[in-house]
């Protein structure tokens, strides 16, 4: 309804009252003339005013009285027209602002589906029709976590407890399949519209396509993967010739030539360790990383890398703490990994440990896990760098500033895949110019 009609109305009826009024006042006063004039008649003439004194003093009181009765009612009336034209403002402003967002909800390129409490769909938007390939009614009122592969039903239901639950999910990678059975690999996140509707808790999912990205990632994988295996024969045949060189079997090298061998063959050393960081990640974001367990003495191992680093340690004055506590003698786990991690994290504690500090390395059993410590009181991590420590190419801005360390960004993030491959958790606590703390518990 316009706003302008309650107003014209209003005023209409406010001029009825005012014309009924006054028709009723007409009808009286010619009631009271008679009577003015009959009360003349019978008194002296000159002791009263004139009869059309008296009926005009009488006459117009009343005239204004119906004329503001009138008044009083438009405006009894206008109030109520000004607050249904409140009314009738909000509720277009409203209607207008949930077409607006029927209209974006239905048209945005990014699949989104309207959930009830129970993970049931309803309202699919045209982009997420197109990502199943269906039309509405073959997808509406079917559970959301029924369309993922086989494999990946334990992933689902996982995902769907906690959406139940009222536990967040947000960008949880996952896969799933449209109505021709096709897999598609996408990010699942789901945001909670509590209240808002008349049915109650509602959810809106968002279904990020990811699988393009993917192919693309694994297809640059799988190159640094081939190039870091081309990369191995000749780096491995150049440490053999300058091996040769070294051990005198062609004859003893001049002291200057034997410092510039030297050199060669620790950029060839360094060189032979990247690749093989590079081989190792590759593999492990492939997933052909083998794995092959077996009983194993993890002291063995932190004393095999404290050897290997014992020039540094030794050029730094630093000062290793041992606390196996005879813990960890018989371990099932992959011991090549398991020593790639260990050897990350003490290499670490030694590069950015100053002059004079410390490294402890303790072990602990509970039952079920098996618990590695690798503490140092080296540069630490700042505060708002600590969420990416694990991500890939990522180096501390503290440790850029150490023109002595050199690094690729690769080391943490290969521990925690590894460590994560082989089934335990890493976990770590710094504190910037005081040192850190990296703790491995992996699962027995």
């Amino acid at each position: 309804m316009s706003p302008i009609k309650p107003f014209i109305r209003h005023i209409a009826i406010s001029f009825v009252v005012l014309f009924v009024l006054l028709g009723i006042l007409f009808i009286s006063l010619s009631s009271i003339r008679g009577v003015i004039a009959e009360n003349l008649r019978n008194a002296a003439s000159d002791s009263f005013t004139p009869r059309e004194t008296l009926f005009a003093m009488i006459a117009l009181p009343l005239i204004v009285v119906v004329i503001l009765i009138s008044y009083i009612t438009y405006l009894l009336l206008a109030r109520r027209s000004r607050e249904e034209v409140v009314i009738w403002e909000a509720t277009e402003k409203l209607a207008l602002s949930r077409e607006q967002f029927k209209m974006l909800y239905d048209d945005a390129p990014v699949p989104y589906i309207t959930l009830d409490k129970k993970g049931l769909i309803r309202e699919p938007n045209k982009a997420a029709l197109r990502f199943f390939g269906v039309l509405p009614e073959e997808i509406e009122g079917k559970n959301l976590f029924i369309f993922h592969p086989d494999d990946e039903k334990d992933h689902a239901d996982r995902l769907r407890q906690r959406y139940v639950n009222n536990i967040a999910i947000n960008k949880e990678e996952i896969r799933m399949i449209n109505k021709n059975g096709d897999e598609r690999i996408v990010r699942l996140s789901i945001f909670e519209t509590r209240n808002l509707t008349h049915m109650g808790r509602m959810g809106i999912a968002a279904i990020d396509d990811i699988t393009e990205e993917k192919k693309l990632d694994q297809a640059k994988t799988e190159f640094v993967s081939l190039a870091s295996h081309q990369l191995r024969s000749p780096l491995a045949t150049m440490k053999w010739f300058m091996d040769m060189l070294f051990s005198g079997d062609i004859g003893e090298l001049a002291p200057k030539p034997k410092e510039y061998v030297t050199k060669l063959y620790t950029v060839n050393s360094e060189m032979i360790s990247l690749v093989e960081t590079l081989l190792n990640v590759s593999r492990i974001e492939i997933g052909t990383l083998p794995v092959e367990k077996k009983e194993t003495r993890v002291e063995e191992l932190s004393e095999s890398i404290l050897v290997e680093l014992a020039a540094p340690i030794a050029k730094k004055n630093l000062h290793i703490e041992r606390n196996y506590n005879g813990a960890l003698e018989h371990v099932a786990t992959d011991p090549k990994l398991l020593r790639i991690v260990i050897q990350n994290l003490i290499s670490n504690a030694v590069k950015y440990t100053p002059e004079g500090g410390g490294i402890a390395i303790a072990f602990e059993e509970i039952p079920g896990k098996s618990i590695i410590t690798v503490a140092d009181t080296g540069l630490g991590i700042p505060l708002e760098e600590q969420n990416k420590i694990f991500t890939k190419l990522f180096r501390a801005n503290n440790v850029k500033k150490e023109s002595a360390s050199q690094g690729t960004g690769l080391g943490l993030y290969l521990v925690k895949s590894i460590v994560e491959t082989l089934g335990g958790v890493i976990s770590f606590v710094s504190e910037e110019n005081k040192g850190s703390v990296f703790t491995i518990t992996l699962t027995n």
